[in-house]
């Protein structure tokens, strides 16, 4: 007991001796772990209020997209224009397309809902009672939006000329290899190079053959169109390639620059249908890599580039814009901005899609091109910034749209 005494005495003489300034650094590193912990703790859970409505709603966009998608090529199935193989393959081409659309407006919609809870469970009034600032919260979204642009810059530079080319492939075999038994009567097909148009208005239920057939064709500078009575699909006698189409009792009509029409009647007309394999896919600037772009001269070329290095910028910019638009009150609920935010990204796509067509038709140069949407929304982010923010936190906010 005498021991024990004595070491406490001991002891407690040497915490009576600990000097201020060692009490003191003992206390501030506590805080400063502790805000540590504490700030790394918000920033996770604000990033997952952001991302989880991410999950739901560019999933829901994309099932839309499929289902409109489906119902356009299995119409073109129903008309034989397109077989049915070729369905899958496209729609899966088509989400890799629709991501770079689809992308920008749910991340978006998820900053402003995931916000918006925020606010209306008062817990954006809580985060701001224990010292975290707007601008600590408009850093974490801004982050967020760097990652999400940087997936849209690898959306726009690579996949989309891959999914382009790839889709105008899949289309100019589909399209070119007709099954002649599939077609219906009173719809125009078209081959992939352009230069055929076929169309018929009924089939002979007992011969099977095309009535009342017109077919126009173009080469060169002449097109010719024919006019027969009926029509029938002859496969090529080796096997190879599409074959023809024998046109009965035909009127065919040649216009060119020279001469204004020369009529030719005949009892049997043989049309030379392409072959998959004869049809060559022309330039597609949207297939066209984004290095062979770098090089174009053409207005559209320099508008399809400009495109995909804009669209990440745009990203970015939708997600910051979804900051100051996701403020609410408690009995608003958190879909209250829901409208205003879809509304704003159809405003500033559409202005995206207007500067496009106006450096194609080379009415607006390179400069300033499709970048003064991005201009006009990176000045609404910050004048709303701006007002929202305090006095006191006005000048953090300059500091960062300086930088």
């Amino acid at each position: 007991m005498i021991k024990l005494q004595a070491r406490t005495k001991r002891h407690s003489r040497t915490a009576r001796q600990l000097p201020l300034e060692d009490e003191k650094f003992a206390r501030t590193k506590l805080s400063q772990t502790f805000s540590r912990t504490f700030t790394s703790i918000v920033d996770r859970y604000i990033t997952g209020d952001i991302t989880k409505p991410l999950l739901i709603f560019c999933p829901a966009l994309l099932f839309l997209y499929v289902n409109f998608s489906a119902i356009r090529y299995l119409d073109l199935v129903a008309s034989g224009l397109l077989p049915t193989d070729a369905v899958l393959p496209l729609l899966l081409i088509g989400v890799a397309m629709a991501l770079e659309i689809l992308l920008p407006i749910a991340f978006h919609i998820s900053v402003v809902v995931g916000l918006s809870r925020l606010y209306t469970d008062s817990e954006m009034t809580a985060l701001f009672a224990c010292g975290i600032t707007p601008m600590r919260i408009l850093r974490i979204v801004a982050v967020v939006s760097l990652l999400v642009g940087v997936l849209m810059a690898f959306l726009t530079l690579y996949v989309r000329p891959w999914a382009y080319g790839l889709r105008y492939l899949l289309e100019q075999h589909a399209v070119a290899e007709f099954n002649f038994a599939d077609m219906k009567p009173g719809h125009f097909y078209e081959n992939p190079a352009g230069n055929h148009v076929l169309f018929f208005e009924g089939v002979d239920p007992i011969s099977g053959r095309m009535q009342r057939v017109f077919i126009q064709t173009i080469s060169g500078d002449t097109v010719t169109v024919v006019s027969a009575d009926e029509a029938f699909h002859q496969p090529p006698d080796d096997g190879q390639g599409a074959g023809f189409l024998v046109c009965i009792r035909a009127r065919s009509y040649d216009f060119s620059q020279s001469q204004l029409g020369v009529q030719t009647v005949s009892t049997e007309l043989r049309v030379k249908l392409d072959s998959p394999d004869d049809v060559q896919i022309g330039y597609k600037r949207k297939a066209a890599s984004t290095w062979e772009l770098m090089g174009s001269l053409k207005s559209s070329g320099i508008a399809e580039l400009q495109w995909r290095l804009s669209t990440p910028v745009f990203a970015f910019l939708m997600g910051l814009l979804g900051f100051p638009l996701s403020r609410a009150n408690p009995r608003q609920g958190k879909y209250a901005k829901l409208f205003m935010s879809a509304v704003s990204y159809a405003v500033f796509y559409n202005l995206q899609l207007v500067a496009k067509s106006w450096v194609e038709q080379d009415i607006v140069k390179s400069i300033p091109g499709l970048w003064w949407p991005n201009l006009l929304l990176a000045l609404l982010i910050a004048g709303l910034i701006w007002n929202r923010t305090g006095p006191a936190q006005q000048k953090t906010a300059a500091c960062l749209f300086r930088g």
